[in-house]
């Protein structure tokens, strides 16, 4: 079968992030030549401790600098792009809101409009969220034609503003661009503890209390997606241009898992022992419940996710064990 990636000039914004060091790992192995957008290599990243800035192009910038962007795709001659680069801490985006805003929403759309005035871009895959359905708490599987909810942060309504203008500039301009929408991914190198899974990890291996804090109470059923799986959704969103142009895709596992299981599930697969995870959040009258319908991904772009969550935490515990001895300066 032919490799449409081989020596294809791909552009990953964010690429030195968790889920762009995946996705530039996925493009190296398929043999295109990528171009890493970023404000920063943090040491301790997934993308520095596997040695990827050896095999990229490294570029340290800001994706909001329109004439910076704009000259960086036509001196490399960028074929595609995957934008990944974002403010993604929900915390930070109720406490900055103007700057997560302006690199979400403002960065998205510097990025279009450089691909709509250059000689050389084809295709613009853009990172969104399930963060742009809102809260919900409905036992139903979230589509694509699903309306934004109201939210309580920052985050969200960046996310929302990325994907509609992306998708509007697909219609009004005939740009090959299409929105990815996740949910909850986890796998090796994600260094945010703040999140549940390498939360649970952390607490683990450091010998702590199993204790999450209190943003939740531990009855939120959520939608957990596994990174590689998450980087081959990317691509596949890709090489399905222009057929998808201006559309919006959902993955996920398709099922909502109960985040007290998924620590649990943790704990047996550290060490046989099953620990009662400690949530302190408000009680709740009704459970968020979030997943997301992904038929529209199957039928038209063949994907699926591919990775048990029991398989995906085993591989995400086994890079941490590995790897502890550094990553614990910054745990």
């Amino acid at each position: 079968m032919h490799n449409v990636w081989q020596d294809r000039k791909c552009l990953v914004t964010g690429g030195a992030g968790f889920g762009g060091a995946h996705l530039c790992e996925k493009l190296l192995a398929c043999g295109a030549q990528v171009y890493v957008l970023d404000k920063l290599v943090h040491d301790l990243s997934y993308f520095r401790l596997q040695g990827f800035e050896r095999h990229v192009q490294m570029i340290i910038g800001d994706i909001t600098d329109s004439a910076f962007v704009r000259l960086l795709l036509e001196r490399f001659e960028i074929n595609t792009i995957f934008h990944l680069a974002a403010q993604p801490i929900v915390p930070i985006s109720n406490t900055l809101p103007m700057e997560t805003l302006h690199t979400n929403a403002m960065g998205t759309f510097v990025l279009l409009e450089a691909m709509r005035q250059s000689l050389f871009v084809e295709r613009m895959v853009v990172a969104s969220s399930g963060a742009y359905y809102g809260a919900t708490t409905t036992d139903s599987a979230l589509l694509e034609t699903d309306p934004p909810r109201t939210a309580t942060n920052i985050y969200a309504s960046s996310k929302v503003a990325a994907d509609a203008v992306t998708r509007s500039y697909g219609g009004a301009y005939g740009l090959s661009v299409a929105v990815c929408r996740f949910m909850n991914t986890y796998g090796p190198g994600d260094i945010n503890f703040t999140r549940l899974v390498p939360r649970a990890i952390r607490n683990l291996l450091n010998a702590e209390a199993y204790h999450f804090g209190a943003r939740d109470d531990g009855s939120s059923r959520l939608d957990f997606l596994y990174v590689g799986d998450m980087a081959e959704a990317y691509m596949r969103t890709a090489e399905a241009m222009p057929g998808c142009r201006g559309e919006s895709f959902n993955f996920g596992s398709g099922a909502a898992t109960s985040i007290t299981d998924v620590a649990k599930k943790i704990s047996i697969r550290y060490d046989g022992q099953e620990r009662t995870p400690i949530f302190a959040g408000e009680k709740r009258e009704r459970p968020a419940i979030k997943y997301l319908n992904v038929d529209k991904a199957r039928k038209s772009l063949g994907w699926e996710p591919k990775t048990a969550l029991e398989d995906g935490l085993n591989s995400t515990l086994e890079w941490y064990r590995k790897n502890w001895k550094m990553l614990r300066k910054i745990a």
